[in-house]
């Protein structure tokens, strides 16, 4: 029996467990989990960036594998202190930047010549050289936190006014703390969205396919930026993930081994698709979220082959095997969301199998923000409380699924988009 610890919380974490769950031959924990991941998930209560239980519960229950959720522990180096007694699936901590800082990650982008948006850097005590370049630019304009900002430290200015205000918010820690002290001026590039998954065992590499991640909070792209509302997949032809690959994959994972530091682990690069040319947004070093939850359910591999691959070093060798159709991802959220989620709502739970995500065939939930009252009943912790995903032959019959599989989980004052894969 393979034993994995999947290390996060949200509903990307839970995709991940149900996806190893259907190997049967995996035992599958994660801490510190949610209340809506059930059995034969097993919850282990250690928060994500304690790295010494962490480290205890590895050795004691012999775990074969570790794989990384969220962004803080791994920039905060779980890799470093867990790799020597399991294979932790997370580039270490010098690797971190591609997605801990913006600023840093554009300078790698720009030395490496992968094709992304023009940018100015501003620390926070050249706050007014900052005011004054936003007062001659050119709007829209988008406006970044350099650090970790749990997808919220991004805006897309119309106007100066707009810009300005976010500047300020970034620069006095009100909003995002010690990562807004940095801040990156992008050009706006006008296009859709695509985010590129891909998996190294840091000689080989393989593609998982692409999505489209909708960010903003309201129906139309309209609203602040959050974590993502949902999604689709696969979004793209075979050709535009070809362009990707020769034009950034390849020279990313280059540039990388060529300073030493081959790339292992989940890499997720955003883009924007301009006129059928890719150009980078971001990196994280991890699987997106809603992301994971929209791609995991199509590949029809084992958790356990993959990971054997990677182990081995041959997924360069590996044949994903893919479900024919699409997936389509809802996410629903609190009140509030995301300045000030309100949270302790009850959420109407039907019967669920798979470790409290199978819904029906088809329909599948991913639990986030919820946990059990003193009755067992289960209420919202605020922010996103989860993903409901629809599989189908067409994209139209994934979406009526997603759709339909959400009615099945209401709660008062839940906010979610109604144009998630329309037209």
């Amino acid at each position: 029996m393979v034993r994995l610890l999947v290390v996060g919380r949200g509903a990307r974490e839970h995709a991940i467990a149900h996806k190893a769950l259907l190997s049967k031959n995996m035992e599958v924990y994660v801490a510190p989990g949610n209340a809506g991941m059930k059995e034969p998930i097993r919850r282990v209560p250690i928060e994500e960036t304690d790295f010494s239980r962490l480290r205890d519960f590895v050795r004691q229950n012999k775990i074969d594998y570790v794989i990384v959720g969220p962004e803080a522990p791994i920039a905060r180096g779980v890799y470093d202190d867990l790799h020597d007694v399991a294979k932790v699936i997370a580039p270490p901590q010098k690797l971190a930047f591609l997605e801990s800082s913006k600023a840093k990650a554009k300078q790698f982008m720009e030395t490496i010549g992968v094709p992304t948006a023009s940018a100015v850097v501003f620390e926070r005590m050249r706050q007014a050289d900052a005011e004054a370049y936003l007062q001659g630019a050119a709007y829209p304009i988008v406006v970044k936190a350099s650090g970790l900002a749990g997808g919220k430290g991004v805006l897309v200015a119309q106007n100066n006014e707009e810009a300005l205000s976010f500047l300020r918010e970034c620069f006095s820690g009100v909003r995002f703390g010690s990562a807004g002290h940095t801040v990156v001026i992008e050009e706006f590039l006008l296009g859709e969205e695509r985010s590129v998954i891909l998996l190294s065992d840091g000689k080989g590499y393989v593609i998982f396919p692409a999505a489209r991640d909708y960010k903003r909070l309201g129906d139309g792209d309209q609203g602040p930026n959050t974590g993502g509302m949902g999604g689709y997949a696969p979004a793209d032809t075979s050709q535009w993930i070809e362009s990707v690959r020769e034009k950034v994959i390849e020279p990313t994972l280059y540039a990388l081994r060529q300073a030493g530091t081959p790339y292992r682990g989940f890499l997720f690069i955003g883009l924007m698709k301009v006129e059928e040319e890719p150009y980078v947004l971001e990196y994280n070093v991890r699987l997106g979220d809603p992301e994971a939850q929209l791609i995991l359910p199509l590949v029809e591999n084992s958790m356990e082959e993959i990971l054997y691959y990677y182990t081995i070093q041959k997924l360069s060798e590996l044949k994903l095997r893919l479900r024919p159709g699409f997936s389509v991802g809802v996410v629903a959220a609190t009140r509030g969301y995301p300045e000030s989620p309100q949270k302790g709502q009850l959420i109407a739970l039907p019967s669920t199998e798979e470790g409290g995500a199978r819904l029906e065939a088809n329909e599948y939930v991913y639990w986030a923000g919820v946990e059990a009252d003193e009755s067992g009943k289960l209420r919202t912790t605020g922010g996103r409380a989860y993903t409901v995903v629809g599989l189908g032959e067409t994209l139209e019959v994934a979406r009526q699924r997603a759709y339909a599989g959400l009615e099945k989980l209401p709660f008062e004052s839940r906010h979610y988009r109604t144009d998630i894969a329309k037209g």
